[in-house]
């Protein structure tokens, strides 16, 4: 016979935390937060701000960063079995946009060293 959980501890206050699978909703957010990161970044900085050499290099380190976060979290989504397909769609849309950030990047370095 299984012990029947009484209800004033399985819901309430004093219920058990637990966590909803929520990754794969973050790695898609991160992947949308990568595309836009131009607009987020000239909204969230100054356009003068005190070394603006570094002004155009932000929104390409902010892609880079947004698009690492969302392999992140979509590495962690792919651990719950009810949210693994939309993880790892999200896993492989932030590998895509690694992958051409840092394409892009080198390819500007390059440019630039000759």
């Amino acid at each position: 016979m299984k012990p029947r959980p009484l209800p004033h501890y399985v819901e309430g206050e004093y219920a058990a935390l637990d966590l909803p699978a929520g990754w794969h909703v973050a790695s898609l957010v991160c992947f949308l937060a990568a595309l836009g990161s131009r607009y987020l970044v000239s909204l969230l900085l100054p356009y003068r701000w005190p070394t603006p050499w570094l002004h155009p290099f932000v929104p390409g380190a902010a892609v880079l960063l947004f698009a690492t976060l969302g392999i992140l979290f979509g590495l962690l989504g792919l651990r719950h079995a009810e949210s693994r397909g939309m993880a790892r769609i999200g896993v492989f849309l932030n590998a895509t946009v690694l992958v051409l950030g840092l394409l892009a990047a080198f390819a500007y370095f390059a440019i630039l060293r000759r």
